[in-house]
């Protein structure tokens, strides 16, 4: 009621100390951080006993505004048998809402965590502290994941990025979590992430994706390491993605200082299982290639001139030239009637696997979207291939078109990542090219060829050979 006559003072003293109180909450408020993070393990009670065996879980969510509590049931107190969702969709705007009241476990209580007291509707009424509620808990916290750290070298970036920059990883909490964001892209129209633009590298000093700013849609913890080796890491992953969680059997491979590849399994409840063949399967689990933000240039493999089909001047693209120009350059051309060069890359690291050799390249006038450059060859030797298969190659990959000798590959360019099965082209780059002889460098005499770097690299351990021996000889017999 209104009474015009009476001001604010004389109204407030007519509220009595017992007067009920009234909850209100504010429907667009944005969400605050939660005051804890899991997991947590608690026993609970309704009014009718404790609840404490099985355990009930907590664990946060990708949002930090959000912890999803686990409850199980005990079969021998009342109450505790599941009856629904509580706080989740579809209910009405009374029943989305309770009221908590919390504090940190006494020292006379060392293996709890916290007690929480929950209101049993939308309002705090009985909740007087976290001992008085409709619903009481005792909050412990679960196993750590401690001691477990991922490689240095995933490390060495606080942030990878998919070849299209469609999804990207961040490095935190001292190496222990990858979060994963989801970015979005303009497509080109050459079948090419569009230009983003970027921030300050925490590391580099380089850019990283603006679209990083998006919030968290996934986050792995480092639950636990099974194999650790200098170019593959094995490991239990703790992966959440919003409110649904579960442990994920997690493979790293080093492909250099700037590449890595990934490979991930399905969920498993336990983390014992996460591994299991039913979860995780290395042969069908697809690789996630992740790069820096700036990798470096690296001498490109099939060093050589390649040539197209059987060299029709129909084709738009005629011969390959890899290593010719300079030692880091994939240059596609057109050689009629003028050469001309229809797309040229920047190679910036690869390696071979199973009879297939895997390039991580960026375009020249694009250079900063990547692509997987996969050449297959029904003739390379691949008799080592299977101890090599998760090894990097560091140099330049020994197949070349040195010699020509009929060697034939099949090349296909994709833009996500770097598929092991046979599957479309992601871009309009797939040909089969014959390989023709050495390089020839415009920058030399003519007449006179531009050699691989293995030739290069002989001549001048050859030099330095017949150098030494003239000198010992020399020694050994003075004038």
């Amino acid at each position: 009621l209104c009474e015009p006559k009476r001001d604010l003072t004389t109204l407030c003293a007519l509220i009595t100390g017992d007067a009920r109180l009234f909850s209100m909450f504010r429907r667009d408020a944005p969400p605050d951080a939660c005051p804890f993070k899991g997991p947590f393990t608690f026993s609970y009670s309704r009014g009718h006993g404790l609840c404490s065996k099985p355990a009930s879980t907590i664990d946060s969510c990708t949002s930090d505004s959000k912890l999803l509590f686990k409850y199980q049931a005990c079969p021998d107190v009342q109450g505790t048998e599941s009856s629904g969702l509580e706080g989740g969709p579809g209910l009405s705007e009374e029943d989305k809402f309770r009221c908590f009241a919390w504090e940190r476990a006494r020292e006379t209580e060392p293996k709890l965590a916290y007690r929480m007291a929950q209101s049993g509707d939308a309002t705090c009424n009985g909740v007087f502290s976290a001992y008085d509620g409709a619903k009481t808990l005792k909050i412990s916290r679960a196993g750590s994941y401690s001691g477990c750290e991922f490689p240095h070298w995933v490390s060495r970036h606080r942030h990878w990025h998919a070849l299209d920059h469609g999804a990207s990883y961040s490095v935190s909490h001292r190496n222990t979590t990858l979060r994963l964001h989801h970015t979005r892209t303009t497509p080109h129209p050459h079948n090419t992430p569009s230009r983003t633009h970027t921030l300050p590298d925490d590391d580099t000093g380089q850019g990283v994706p603006s679209q990083l700013k998006a919030s968290t849609e996934a986050r792995m913890v480092c639950s636990m390491r099974r194999e650790a080796k200098p170019y593959r890491a094995v490991f239990v992953t703790h992966f959440t993605t919003g409110c649904s969680s579960g442990y994920v059997c997690t493979v790293f491979y080093r492909r250099n200082g700037h590449i890595i590849e990934m490979q991930q399994g399905s969920r498993a409840v336990r983390a014992m299982d996460a591994c299991h063949p039913m979860y995780f399967n290395t042969s069908t689990a697809p690789h996630t290639t992740l790069t820096s933000n700036a990798p470096s240039r690296r001498a490109c493999p099939l060093v050589g001139v390649w040539v197209a089909g059987g060299g029709e001047c129909g084709r738009d693209v005629t011969h390959l030239r890899a290593g010719c120009s300079s030692l880091h350059s994939l240059n596609f051309v057109n050689a009629c009637p003028k050469e001309s060069i229809k797309q040229s890359f920047v190679c910036h690291g690869n390696w071979d696997e199973d009879g297939s050799i895997y390039v991580v390249a960026s375009p020249d006038d694009h250079p900063a979207h990547r692509y997987c450059i996969i050449a297959s060859s029904r003739n390379y030797n691949n008799n080592n291939n299977n101890k090599h298969s998760n090894k990097s190659s560091t140099t330049t990959t020994t197949t070349n078109a040195g010699g020509g000798g009929g060697k034939m590959l099949q090349i296909t360019a994709h833009a996500h990542s770097c598929p092991r099965h046979q599957v479309p082209p992601t871009t309009t780059l797939s040909i089969n090219f014959t390989a023709q002889g050495e390089c020839e460098s415009a920058n030399t005499p003519s007449g006179t060829q531009r050699h691989s770097p293995h030739f290069t690299t002989t001549f001048l351990l050859y030099i330095l050979l017949t150098t030494t021996l003239n000198r010992i000889s020399h020694v050994h017999n003075p004038r």
